[in-house]
This record gives C-alpha cells, sequence and structure tokens, in this order.
C-alpha cells in the first residue's frame, strides 16, 4: 500500500481532530466544534468519520487528516507525513538517510551544547557575572528554563571539552558551528565566549543555532554574534521564538514581529506569548512564509532610527506582496529603547501599543513628516517623494484621492500639483505589484466573510444544496434533474467536493424525512429557477436597449419573443 494511504487508514479523522478541538455528534458520522483557524462563538466545523475529511463553513476550508495536521502544526507536507508516520508506525521511504542522519545528530550536538550552557550559568563559579547580569535583566529562573538560557565561560577551549567528553568529535562541533579550527594546526576553539547564550529553535523546537551576548556593552567585540550558516542554521528561514508562539499567534490571528531575542523573551515571561523575532534584520520571504502558515496579520515593532525604519519598510514590502495585513507598533518615547524595557516599565504599554499599532499607509505619512519642516519647499518635496509612489499603488481611487487630499492640506499645496507629481511616478516593480499591498480597496475585489475568505455567490450555495441533498437521498436524482433541465449544474463531482457535499447534508439536513427532503429538493429548485429567471430578463432588456440604439427591430422582436417565452 502506499504509504501516505496506509497512514490516512491508520487514523481517524475525529480522533485526530479531538486532539486539538472538542466535537460532538452533528449527523451521520459528523462531528462539530468551534474551528481552530479563525475566531467563532458558533460552531461552523465538521469532522465526517466516514469520508475522513474536515470543512469549516465559516472559513471554508477543508480537507483530510493529513491536510488538517499541516494547518495546525503549521507544517509542510513532508514533514507532517513524517510527524503521522511515527504516530502510525508506518515505515516512509528515506530519499537521503545520510543527510537525514547528519542533521539529527547536530541537533543532537547542539541540544548537548545548550544543557551545558544552562548548568555553567546556573551552578559553575566562572557565570558569578553572568548570574548577575540575568538577574538584573529580570529573567527568572522559570523563564531562563524555558528558553534554555545559558552562558559560555570566558576560555578557549571549555565547550569543546565538555562535548568531547559526551563522545562528540571536533568535525561534529565545526558543521553545527560551534567551535572554529585552530589556526595553529589540529585542534578547535570555542565560538562563543564570555557571552549569554540564547539558543536558536526552528519552528518544532529544534536547536538550530545560538545567539551569544557581551555581557559588558563597553566591550570592542561585536554585541551579538550569532551561529554561522549550518546545514540546520539559516538566518534568513528562521524566526526567534516562532516554536513557541506559533500556537497563540494563531489563537490571536496576529503574529507580533519585533527585533532583538530578549524582547521576545521578556514579552513572553509577562504574558503575551504571540511574539516572535527576527533577529535584527529585515524580514525575508521565508520568515514571511513561516508566519503566513498561521496567520496573515503582522504586527511589527522596530526600533524608529533611521536604519530601522528603512528594516521596517523593506520588510513591510515583501509582506504586502504575500498577501498580509500590515500594522506598526510605536511606543511611547519615554517607554524605552525597545520593547523590553517598555515592558519592564509597564506591561500594559506594551498591549497598548500592539492594540493601538497603525495601519501601514497611516505610518508611513506619519513617519514621511517627522524631523522635516513642512514650511521650506525642498523638505516638502521630499515629504511628496516619500508618500507619492505609495499612494500610486492603491487601486481604488477614491481612497486613493482622499489621500492626495490629506497631502495637500498637510502641505499647504493644490492637489492638482500632487495629481501631477503622481502622474509622474514611474511605475516601478514595487508599484506593479497589486496583490497583497493592504492599502487596496478596490469596490471589485469580492465579498469576503467574517473569517476573510470570499463569500460564494447565492447560485452556487443553491446548486451546492441540491447536490447535499443527493448526497443523503440519491432517489431523488431523477426528480432533480427533471427540476433542473436546462441548468448547468454539475452532478458528477470529484472526491473532496463529494466529501464537502457529506458533510454540508449531515449540517443542514441530518434529521429530515425523505419527503421533507424531496420539498427541500423543489424549493431549492423553485428559487434557482426565479434567480435564473431574473438574470435573464435583466440581460435580454439590456440588449434590447442596445439592438433600439442601432435601430435594429428583427433583433428587438426576436429578444422580446424570447423575454415573453420566460
Amino acid at each position: 500500500m502506499d504509504p501516505v494511504e496506509e497512514i490516512k487508514s491508520r487514523l481517524d479523522i475525529v480522533d485526530v481532530v479531538q486532539e486539538y478541538v472538542p466535537l460532538k455528534p452533528a449527523g451521520t458520522g459528523s462531528f462539530k466544534g468551534l474551528c481552530p483557524f479563525h475566531q467563532e462563538k458558533s460552531p461552523s466545523f465538521f469532522a465526517n468519520r466516514a469520508r475522513q475529511s474536515w470543512h469549516c463553513f465559516g472559513c471554508d476550508d477543508g480537507g483530510d487528516t493529513i491536510s488538517f495536521v499541516m494547518r495546525m502544526e503549521g507544517m509542510e507536507f513532508p514533514e507532517a507525513l513524517e510527524h503521522l508516520a511515527q504516530k502510525t508506525g508506518v515505515q516512509l521511504p528515506k530519499f537521503d538517510p545520510a543527510k537525514t542522519t547528519e542533521k539529527k545528530r547536530l541537533h543532537e550536538v547542539n541540544d548537548m551544547a545548550a544543557r551545558w550552557f544552562r548548568y555553567i550559568l546556573l551552578k559553575d563559579q566562572r557565570a558569578e557575572q553572568a548570574r548577575s547580569y540575568v538577574s538584573k535583566r529580570g529573567i527568572d529562573d522559570l523563564t531562563g528554563d524555558l528558553w534554555r538560557i545559558g552562558y559560555a565561560p570566558n576560555e578557549w577551549e571549555a565547550l569543546a571539552k565538555a562535548l568531547k567528553e559526551k563522545g562528540v568529535k571536533d568535525e561534529e562541533m565545526i558543521k553545527a558551528g560551534l567551535v572554529s579550527k585552530s589556526n595553529k594546526g589540529t585542534g578547535v576553539f570555542d565560538r562563543f565566549r564570555d557571552r549569554i547564550m540564547i539558543p536558536i529553535a526552528d519552528i518544532h523546537g529544534n536547536l538550530v543555532g545560538f545567539t551569544g551576548r557581551v555581557l559588558n556593552p563597553t566591550d570592542k567585540e561585536a554585541k551579538y554574534v550569532n551561529t554561522p550558516e549550518t546545514a540546520l542554521y539559516k538566518k534568513s528561514t528562521v524566526l526567534y521564538g516562532l516554536d513557541k508562539a506559533k500556537g497563540e499567534i494563531k489563537r490571536k490571528d496576529l503574529a507580533v514581529v519585533v527585533e532583538g531575542n530578549m524582547d521576545v523573551v521578556t514579552s513572553h515571561q509577562f504574558g503575551v506569548t504571540n511574539v516572535v523575532a527576527s533577529s535584527g534584520t529585515a524580514l525575508t520571504n521565508e520568515q514571511l512564509r513561516l508566519i503566513k502558515r498561521f496567520t496573515k496579520n503582522l504586527a511589527i515593532a522596530f526600533d524608529q532610527d533611521s536604519a530601522g525604519t528603512a528594516a521596517t519598510i523593506r520588510g513591510l514590502d515583501l509582506a504586502r506582496n504575500l498577501d498580509f495585513n500590515i500594522k506598526v507598533i510605536q511606543l511611547p518615547e519615554d517607554a524605552g529603547k525597545d520593547p523590553d524595557d517598555a515592558i519592564r516599565k509597564d506591561v500594559n504599554i506594551w498591549k497598548q501599543g500592539i492594540g493601538n499599532a497603525l495601519g501601514f499607509l497611516d505610518w508611513l505619512y506619519q513617519n514621511a513628516f517627522r524631523s522635516r519642516d513642512v514650511a521650506r519647499p525642498e523638505e516638502k518635496k521630499m515629504i511628496a517623494r516619500d508618500l507619492l509612489p505609495e499612494f500610486k499603488r492603491i487601486a481604488d481611487p477614491v481612497e486613493r484621492d482622499a489621500w492626495v487630499s490629506r497631502l495637500a492640506d498637510d502641505l499647504s499645496v493644490s492637489t492638482d500639483a500632487l495629481r501631477d507629481a503622481i502622474r509622474s511616478v514611474p511605475d516601478s516593480q514595487r508599484a506593479k505589484v497589486q496583490k497583497g499591498r493592504g492599502a487596496i480597496n478596490s469596490s471589485a475585489e469580492p465579498r469576503t466573510s467574517d473569517a476573510g475568505r470570499p463569500t460564494k455567490s447565492r447560485s452556487i450555495q443553491l446548486d451546492e444544496r441540491i447536490l447535499a441533498i443527493l448526497q443523503i437521498q440519491p432517489d431523488l436524482q431523477p426528480l432533480a434533474e427533471n427540476l433542473l433541465k436546462g441548468y448547468d449544474l454539475a452532478l458528477e463531482t470529484n472526491t473532496d467536493f463529494q466529501n464537502y457535499l457529506a458533510i454540508l447534508a449531515d449540517r443542514e439536513f441530518q434529521d429530515q424525512s425523505p419527503q421533507e427532503l424531496e420539498k427541500e429538493l423543489r424549493t431549492t429548485a423553485a428559487i434557482l429557477r426565479c434567480d435564473h429567471i431574473t438574470r435573464e430578463r435583466a440581460r435580454l432588456e439590456q440588449e434590447m436597449r442596445d439592438a433600439e440604439r442601432t435601430g435594429d427591430t428583427v433583433r428587438i422582436k426576436d429578444l422580446l419573443t424570447q423575454f415573453n417565452n420566460l
């Protein structure tokens, strides 16, 4: 048997879902509960045992056991498959066993290093200054244990010797990025010395590297040193704290992104746990795609100096390309230099900052005026230069005009001047990308449900209602075909859609008798016919008006006959 099908055969969708979501019976083989993928008060999430499938009528998403685990755990298909294979005892084919074994070993080496660093911080006399530093930063033992914060002593081979005693080879330590080769020939020396050690985990909690922070800020060495690029650690693909924050990010439907690792630790310590760090760099595509597994809503808090602002804009531009909804957190100037300071001063400052985060254009607008004198023509020009390219990207003309008018008022210039200037803004590659730009509110956009997905048209909903009735009462199919003659209704559907229809039938018609189902079918078909006639009459009326303008009497007569026959 195919391994994927074997895994599915050994699992029950209801049992798997109930590990995450409480369910109650809801029809023949169906169970319902609150959807784990969007906020709701009334259950719209169904799992069907007979079909081994799930569907949420609130966010209109669904699938099988594997897709559910992918969504819940934020895994890609191969990861979810491996996770479920271990759960069920199914052997998956190993495409590159040597590579898999090596990565597993490097995870083990990093884990041993983290345990040793933590032990040194807690017990070793060489760590007295480090313990004092950690205490001053307000990191209690529980937080230290949770984040596995440790200390690398100020010695050249302390870690290397400790790991060798545990059977770790020099080459393994080098590959893990923990040591470097000695310039004096053989041997290795520790990469991290006299630093607070902060382990970095991947999305599943496996240790992939470390950040080392100096104790004395006056030291000439770099304040932070990270593990170099290794088989496990690629800075652009890791978000610090995501392994611990992903559940709360999904529940809050919001990811808060900060700059520093300690911002994350402190925020989690004080109860705000949907927070991750980009580790001081602009957000990358890989990091954003990780976040997108759990939410499409971002609130970003970076330092508001020139470098921090530039990083924010670069990260937000990528996020807008990936269809994120974006806000920018601004903390009061007297709150401290970063979220860590603000939280320790008063966690409510941090909570309010998140709650009052500005939309991207509002933030950009404020930022354009910061430290500029609008009385000086050259500075007016600089403000317009920053904002007009963003205004040009707004698809909706009313919204765009509102921003232009606001800018004209604040700069004391005419709207005509700004409109002339905006027309001269080149259509850069950034400006051409309209999808996910955050400021787009085109009237052509489809309507969306409360869960953020486009709503289905009435005709599609009626079609699905009829097909769901036929799922549980197939004897009515001849009647349905007779009632629906002349309509393009697909009675033959694929497996995924059949699963969806079975769940829809359980939700809508579980307690109805055959007579009640027949009545429901006739009523739905009648509504469908009325809608069809209304649309056809509107079409024919428009074509008759067009024919009248051209004086085509023959065409008018033909259209009138069609109209009367409806």
